[in-house]
């Protein structure tokens, strides 16, 4: 079993987030330290959690940034990625995906079931309801 090494201070932990982006694997090794060591400290700190979610989301900012660059730039390839991934509402996608709007039930009425009978004609299961199928999210 290897021993944990310690991070020097919160300060320091702080200071190698925010020079990584809040990249916790990249601090650890700044400490010599494993990725989880980090992400205990940090996940049992609110304060040290909304930073790393800060530093994310700004990353992504940026990233999203040199995307929009590269589209204006003529990057067919850049387009194409921002079509299918930021406007599907219009269209551009490859694949259909179905997205609730909220967190609740779907009844789903399926049609009258059919059943065949041993003179091979087809009958339906209980003439005056639908079947009804419950989709649970």
């Amino acid at each position: 079993m290897t021993a944990r090494k310690k991070i020097p201070s919160r300060a320091a932990l702080i200071q190698a987030l925010r020079e990584n982006d809040g990249n916790m694997s990249a601090a650890a090794r700044r400490f010599h330290c494993d990725r989880t060591r980090v992400w205990q400290i940090v996940n049992a700190d609110p304060e040290l959690r909304e930073l790393t979610d800060q530093l994310a989301e700004t990353f992504i900012d940026e990233a999203e940034n040199k995307l929009f660059e590269a589209i204006r730039a003529g990057n067919v390839v850049a387009t194409i990625f921002f079509l299918k991934t930021r406007a599907k509402h219009r269209g551009y996608s490859e694949r259909l995906e179905l997205i609730p709007l909220d967190r609740r039930d779907i009844e789903v009425e399926l049609g009258q079931p059919i059943i065949t009978n041993e003179n091979h004609n087809l009958e339906a299961l209980d003439r005056d309801r639908p079947a009804i199928a419950l989709l649970e999210q």
